[in-house]
């Protein structure tokens, strides 16, 4: 039987892969009801990720980092989206910062809170403030790259159970 730290590093790839894939279907210019695929998929894996993180290791679970902010934020979408089944996200008219290549007069941003339906159960500590503060009308792919950037740090930071050398381990 495979070892269960063996699927961290499995589900770190998973959320690359589906971020890359939501990137890239934002550039093609594809509808929301196309980008909402990619963009849950995103935040399945990256949950995932974290609350295996969390459960495993005190430092993560208990660090006030920014990261984990925006990780409880998306924990609450996660929730929304498995128990309500909200669309999420919508097009919204205008450039908004940073502005990359390909160039749009249009962002796919996160739906403000009170768009969404009322939460099936009571959300966890801090999970719907923070999905107002990190994501709620703000563009997802911001969202997405601030995720990346957080499990980037966690891979680097002595005694994670994603640092780069379980990598290794990977297919032995």
């Amino acid at each position: 039987m495979t070892d269960q730290l063996d699927m961290l590093p499995i589900a770190l790839h998973g959320f690359h892969l589906a971020r890359q894939r939501y990137l890239n279907e934002l550039a093609a210019g594809q509808p929301e009801e196309q980008l909402v695929i990619a963009a849950m998929e995103v935040i399945y894996w990256s949950c995932t990720l974290d609350e295996q993180l969390k459960d495993r290791n005190a430092w993560y679970r208990d660090t006030q980092e920014y990261g984990r902010s925006v990780m409880k934020g998306v924990r609450y979408a996660r929730n929304q989206a498995t128990h309500q089944l909200p669309v999420l996200i919508e097009r919204r008219a205008g450039f908004q910062a940073p502005i990359v290549a390909p160039f749009r007069a249009e962002e796919i941003v996160w739906l403000p809170d009170d768009q969404l339906p009322e939460p099936g159960q009571k959300p966890g500590k801090g999970q719907r403030e923070n999905y107002q503060l990190h994501l709620a009308g703000k563009p997802v792919r911001n969202t997405l790259n601030d995720i990346a950037a957080w499990f980037a740090a966690e891979q680097n930071r002595a005694g994670s159970l994603i640092a780069v050398q379980h990598w290794s381990a990977i297919g032995r």
